[in-house]
């Protein structure tokens, strides 16, 4: 009985645990602007170009969609 996993356990820590959700970011509406228009170039914004966006942005790269 010593060995028995709750089921309480299962559900935090089993093979079907969720994430904790991610805290969703407020956006500024000049930060919003900045990211449509770097979006409208290009849809992907990776490399230099995410960590240059993010920092004009005080974001982090993460923050970056």
């Amino acid at each position: 009985a010593g060995s028995e996993v709750s089921q309480e356990s299962l559900l935090l820590h089993g093979p079907f645990a969720r994430k904790p959700k991610r805290i969703r970011t407020a956006f500024s509406p000049s930060q919003l602007l900045r990211l449509e228009r770097a979006f409208e170039k290009n849809h992907y914004v990776v490399g230099a170009e995410r960590k240059q966006l993010a920092s004009s942005l005080s974001l982090s790269e993460t923050q970056v969609p």
